[in-house]
């Protein structure tokens, strides 16, 4: 006898596996493409978190005791409300106006930026510049001040805590980040 085809049981048999190995590959390529999705999100909120952490660690750094004490307390470096909001006297060595009344706080899930136009805190912007964009949220934002006293004879420090999660990524394990700078001049 001469076969010259595939009996009906073969071909359902093939047909079976085909679609077996069909559904387990396009079941590994939508897990790499979640996988890639997550992996993307947790690297935009990673660069946001170290561009606004450099940010505020660059300004702070440069941050002035406020001797006559226009921007905050008179002989503090910093001034901060409720951990997430910190007020300083901004020296920027650029600036032909001087020293400026600088304010980073935390509000609606993002950091907002405030600066005054002189070394006073009664004309500091009323709306802020946002540095973390809406796509990530920031959960928490928290400054705690070391040594800013005067009589204390220690460089004052910042320690900056933060923790982000970005909008709309089911399953997420949330970013924390920390860290503490101290003001790049001699501040005693």
């Amino acid at each position: 006898m001469n076969n010259k085809g595939f009996t009906l049981i073969e071909a359902i048999v093939s047909l079976a596996i085909f679609i077996v190995i069909s559904s387990t590959l396009a079941e590994i390529v939508v897990v790499s493409i979640q996988n890639q999705i997550k992996v993307s999100t947790m690297q935009n909120m990673f660069n946001q978190a170290i561009f606004s952490l450099d940010k505020i660690e660059k300004e702070l750094r440069m941050a002035k005791k406020d001797f006559t004490g226009t921007c905050i307390e008179s002989e503090k470096n910093y001034s901060i409300v409720a951990g997430s909001s910190i007020t300083f006297l901004y020296n920027d060595q650029e600036s032909t106006v001087g020293p400026l009344c600088k304010k980073f706080a935390l509000e609606s899930n993002r950091i907002y930026e405030y600066v005054s136009t002189d070394d006073t805190i009664a004309n500091l912007s009323a709306t802020g510049i946002a540095i973390t964009s809406s796509s990530i949220s920031v959960d928490s934002l928290e400054f705690i001040s070391a040594n800013d006293t005067s009589s204390d004879f220690m460089q004052p420090k910042v320690t900056i805590a933060m923790l982000l999660s970005s909008q709309g990524l089911e399953n997420q394990i949330p970013l924390n980040f920390q860290t503490t700078i101290s003001q790049r001049r001699l501040d005693l």
